[in-house]
């Protein structure tokens, strides 16, 4: 991994690289008052913060996983903890939603199975509602409102006007933007103009989009500016675009882009963006922060020098950027964690959790029919275990998972101990009619190696390893990510017991 990297925020300045530091997904910050990026390992797209008083909340693309639209609290832009799902089923694949607030009343737009829809809550923790459709085909909603006329606008340039309440449309949708030129000589996937982003900030509405496409290209993404006197336009392009964009391949941060401002209570600004880690595209798109700073004549950017590996400003004074949450679940509690969702599916009649296990029944004819549970990670190398007990005709294990058709595994049925390569090849062992083991993957920088261990016997490892590099959006496409797993299916049940994450390598002795 090379340890200086050069990141150009836009195509009018570039200043010298700084040195940069190696990242991983447990990295401190440096010195005091200071915070590195990533902030949420792992995937997070298309991030959608929003400041409620001196705390911050966000919501960001669930994809096709349930419970979904997870909400995020956090005291200091920096240090983020789950506290509500808004989706508590699952409606169809979520992609970029928008939290907002509106005289006091909390709403996330989102689209789910192309339609446009809309939960809405008293506070950021719930309960929200059940979903309402809008009526819309399209993606990437956002919400503003200007002299108590509300409006949502929509990818493509398009905004429709709402209903009072905002839960219905008052207008058809209708073009009012077009996309920056992109110059020539940047490489992207596609113009794609997208994940708009609105702010009314003294007198002007600044409206953010997306364009050059979220993937392919190193240089695809990129955060387009504008503004104008009025919610619904004439827009004037920003001076500073792109204003977020990676300038090479070469970078450590790809395809970075999809930007929303927030402040803090002090009056500092920043910007939430995605991106890809470069070497590292299975991990998904990463949550970013970035200080902006305004100009004299109304305009915004990133200050000049920043580098998206550097010791940047911490929002709030005093804080200390503590490592992301373990996944780690020990099965205690009455209801799964919100660090669990299931792949298309939540049917709370299949499992059950509490006093140190969770039962999973079991779903499907075979890893590519059943819904398996997941949890999101970050990191170059990471190792999980856990314990697993299987009734007669069931197939359960631990999984590294990008899609049905695309993952890797450990798996114990009646027949023995399996390893399921990427490639989607079986390889059996012995232990025929072992009902019972300790799994373990350990995944070293994308290199995966398969452990297990039997009732009172010693730890073996699989001569079969893995390789999941190309287990990522720009091969298999889907937006996805790879993630580890609990599985089950065929018939009867599973039984899992201490579900455990380390952020290293544990080769077991």
């Amino acid at each position: 991994m090379l340890t200086r990297r050069r990141f150009v925020w836009n195509t009018a300045a570039a200043a010298a690289a700084l040195a940069l530091l190696p990242s991983t997904r447990f990295a401190l910050a440096q010195s005091a008052g200071t915070y590195r990026n990533p902030l949420l390992g792992g995937d997070h797209p298309d991030p959608s913060p929003i400041r409620v008083g001196n705390g911050f909340y966000l919501t960001h693309s669930s994809f096709d996983y349930a419970p979904g639209l997870l909400v995020w609290h956090s005291r200091d832009l920096v240090n983020w903890t789950p506290v509500a799902a808004a989706l508590r089923r699952y409606y169809g694949i979520v992609w970029a939603p928008y939290l907002c607030e509106y005289q006091g009343h909390f709403y996330i737009y989102f689209p789910a199975g192309g339609q446009l829809q809309v939960v809405h809550a008293e506070k950021p923790e719930g309960p929200w509602s059940e979903p309402i459709e809008l009526g819309i085909k399209a993606i990437d909603p956002a919400h503003i409102a200007e002299g108590g006329r509300r409006f949502l606008y929509m990818a493509g340039g398009k905004v429709a006007e709402l209903t009072a309440d905002g839960l219905a449309v008052k207008t058809p949708p209708r073009t009012v933007f077009e996309a920056w030129p992109m110059p020539a000589n940047i490489r992207m996937e596609c113009t794609c103009l997208e994940g708009p982003k609105v702010l009314e900030h003294n007198g002007w509405f600044y409206l953010n989009v997306a364009e050059g496409g979220t993937a392919g290209p190193a240089t695809s993404h990129a955060v387009v500016s504008a503004r104008s006197r009025h919610a619904e336009g004439p827009w004037e392009f920003s001076p500073y675009n792109p204003v977020v964009h990676t300038g090479s391949r070469d970078d450590r941060w790809l395809s970075l882009g999809h930007g929303r401002l927030v402040d803090t209570p002090d009056g500092k600004w920043y910007m939430t963006v995605h991106a890809y880690e470069n070497g590292y595209r299975t991990l998904g798109r990463q949550l970013m922060l970035l200080p902006i700073e305004w100009t004299v004549d109304g305009w915004f950017r990133v200050p000049a020098g920043l580098t998206a590996d550097a010791a940047l400003p911490l929002p709030v004074p005093g804080a200390n950027q503590q490592p992301f949450a373990d996944p780690s679940d020990d099965f205690t509690k009455p209801e799964l964690g919100l660090q669990w969702a299931f792949w298309r599916e939540y049917d709370p009649t299949r499992f059950t959790t509490g006093t140190g296990a969770l039962t999973l029944q079991a779903r499907g004819k075979s890893l590519n029919e059943t819904p398996v549970l997941t949890s999101p990670v970050g990191g170059h190398s990471y190792t999980v275990e856990v314990d697993v007990e299987v009734e007669p005709g069931c197939t359960s294990g631990l999984v590294l998972f990008y899609n049905p058709e695309h993952s890797t595994s450990i798996l114990l049925s009646p027949e023995g101990i399996s390893a399921r390569l990427a490639s989607g090849s079986t390889h059996s062992h012995r232990e025929k009619g072992a009902t019972r083991a300790t799994l373990r993957i350990v995944n070293d920088r994308e290199e995966i190696d398969f452990y297990y261990r039997l009732p009172g016997q010693p730890w073996r490892r699989t001569e079969e390893s893995a390789e999941i590099a190309g287990m990522n959006h720009n091969v298999l496409g889907g937006f996805l990510d790879v993630r580890p797993a609990l599985c089950a299916y065929g018939t009867g049940k599973a039984t899992f017991r201490g579900f455990k994450y380390w952020p290293e390598v544990r080769v077991p002795a």
